[in-house]
């Protein structure tokens, strides 16, 4: 247990908790939607989930994603260069375990989710942080990350938006790590995990320029926009090249995805518009309950509002610690958050809120967040 994340050990201890909520990992409050269940049901009952798929996945759901695929400008073959995965995470490892080597180094914007560090280490890689700047919005210094760049990088990873901050690259940003890429020949992993999260300008996707097909591996998660992270589903689409060097790590570790699950994911990318319409418009409504509650604790916090993603990413006066700011929370009012420091060297002194959950759920968590602060939270002045 003591090697677990500290979202894992936060969300372990909530559950020994009587009547504790949890605002800290990031899953949607949604079950999955009905359209899904239905079509699941449907394959279910057709029995035709009961075996082992194609190793890249079931030949309908390879064929949509291609096709979801072009409408977006990005042009990739169903049969050489898609595979559907268990989740992200799997996406993930296989992509890093099929191209990193012992003793290369992959870059990532940092703060960053955990489990980048953790799977570069488990590919016996050396992870190289690219900190990014808080007081100018979380944004990203191009000219760090050129001095960061060295004869043994052959990675980067990009999430867009980030996790935990929200914070979104620009096009420039993306073509001018897009050129450093080529220049120096290194691969960029794109996690576009919360692509459908975006609340004002819709992310640019470095994928649909074809010009740096060859060096992109672009990773996929049903998880969170179609609230399906149980079922554990997602895809990786990279040039053929790219995916040999894949497939292969994928069929040792999971041989195939759940064939039930990319029935749901067919499903789901059959009533996309429907879905995500549905479930963004309330995401955008829920930013706005949780960031109304963080406004009123100014005294205690300092917060960006997060252009993308579904996270709260504040600074709280006075503290360094923020693992065990975090725990006591949960002690003092029962209420799970993600302590910054979990997200590397840039989220220390930072908490992070997520707003994917219900609105009684978010309503009673920031009360409880509010009585933490007055009740056993002195802020000290900012230097």
């Amino acid at each position: 247990m003591e090697n677990l994340s500290a979202i894992k050990r936060i969300e372990n201890k909530v559950k020994q908790i009587p009547d504790a909520i949890s605002l800290a990992q990031g899953i949607p409050a949604f079950s999955s939607h009905s359209l899904i269940q239905k079509e699941v049901i449907k394959a279910i009952m057709n029995n035709k989930v009961d075996k082992y798929s194609p190793i890249q996945g079931i030949p309908e759901l390879r064929l949509i994603i291609s096709e979801k695929l072009q409408l977006s400008g990005m042009r990739y073959d169903t049969n050489t260069e898609i595979i559907v995965t268990a989740g992200g995470i799997e996406a993930l490892s296989a992509t890093m375990l099929g191209v990193i080597q012992p003793g290369d180094e992959v870059l990532y914007l940092s703060p960053a989710y955990p489990y980048y560090e953790r799977i570069i280490r488990m590919a016996k890689g050396r992870p190289v942080p690219i900190p990014l700047n808080e007081k100018a919005g979380w944004n990203l210094d191009i000219d760090l990350l050129k001095n960061k760049i060295t004869g043994k990088t052959k990675a980067i990873i990009l999430c867009n938006p980030n996790n935990p901050t929200g914070s979104l690259l620009s096009k420039k940003e993306l073509v001018t790590i897009g050129i450093l890429a080529q220049r120096h020949k290194f691969i960029i992993i794109s996690d576009d995990i919360y692509e459908n999260f975006y609340y004002k300008e819709k992310p640019f996707n470095l994928c649909s320029l074809p010009q740096f097909r060859k060096q992109i591996v672009r990773i996929v998660s049903f998880s969170k926009d179609f609230a399906l992270s149980g079922w554990r589903i997602g895809f990786v689409h990279a040039d053929k090249e790219l995916i040999k060097k894949i497939l292969p790590i994928h069929d040792c570790l999971v041989n195939c995805a759940p064939v039930v699950s990319q029935y749901a994911a067919l499903a789901a990318l059959k009533n996309e518009k429907i879905i995500l319409s549905e479930y963004m418009k309330i995401y955008a409504k829920r930013r706005l309950l949780m960031g109304n509650y963080l406004e009123e604790l100014s005294d205690y916090l300092s917060f960006i509002w997060p252009g993308g993603a579904y996270y709260f990413f504040p600074k709280i006066i006075g503290v360094v610690d923020s693992e065990s700011f975090c725990f006591d929370i949960l002690e003092k009012v029962g209420l799970g958050t993600v302590p910054g420091d979990d997200f590397g060297p840039g989220g220390k002194g930072h908490m992070r809120l997520c707003f994917g959950k219900s609105d009684s759920e978010i309503i009673e968590g920031m009360k409880r967040l509010t009585t933490y602060f007055k009740k056993y939270h002195m802020p000290k002045p900012m230097i």
